[in-house]
């Protein structure tokens, strides 16, 4: 699968274990990918994120509103969880969680269905909106994002990337 992946795909995986490392994860899930790519705003799909109004502190107050709604459908006042401290990281790397799995074999198809020759963070932007279930979707609506629109501008921007 990730001999398919092209430069900066490989660099966002490496980047996105490193996000989910620092927030105390022992897994690398989808939010973990878009975090990484938020702050690559040189890029494409980094781009679309931000024109979307995700750039990395706009995916991090998406992720704290799904985690304060998250808790107060547990029955948890969010105002007595300190949303703003931050875990301890992680020690050793993250393994692969679901999400995550899930969006790369979703870009895996959408490279197939196009014709594409390799795997570009734009793919695996799209491959992550395609969620329906989990933190990635649940912060996303948190944080009022049209994913449909969000997947067209990625779309866009994609070209002839073949």
């Amino acid at each position: 699968m990730f001999e398919r992946f092209d430069k900066k795909s490989g660099a966002l995986v490496v980047q996105a274990r490193e996000e989910a490392r620092l927030l105390g994860a022992t897994r690398l899930e989808a939010e973990h990918l878009l975090l990484a790519l938020s702050r690559q705003t040189t890029w494409e799909a980094g781009r679309v994120l931000a024109a979307a109004g995700l750039d990395h502190d706009g995916m991090v107050r998406a992720l704290e509103a799904e985690r304060g709604r998250t808790l107060e459908a547990i029955g948890v006042s969010a105002s007595v969880v300190m949303l703003g401290e931050r875990p301890l990281p992680a020690t050793g790397q993250p393994r692969w969680g679901a999400s995550a799995k899930r969006a790369i074999e979703r870009a895996m198809v959408i490279v197939k269905a196009r014709g594409d020759r390799s795997i570009v963070p734009t793919h695996i932007l799209l491959g992550a909106l395609q969620l329906e279930e989990g933190t990635l979707p649940r912060a996303l609506s948190a944080g009022g994002v049209d994913r449909a629109a969000l997947a067209a501008s990625a779309e866009a921007t994609l070209g002839a990337s073949r």
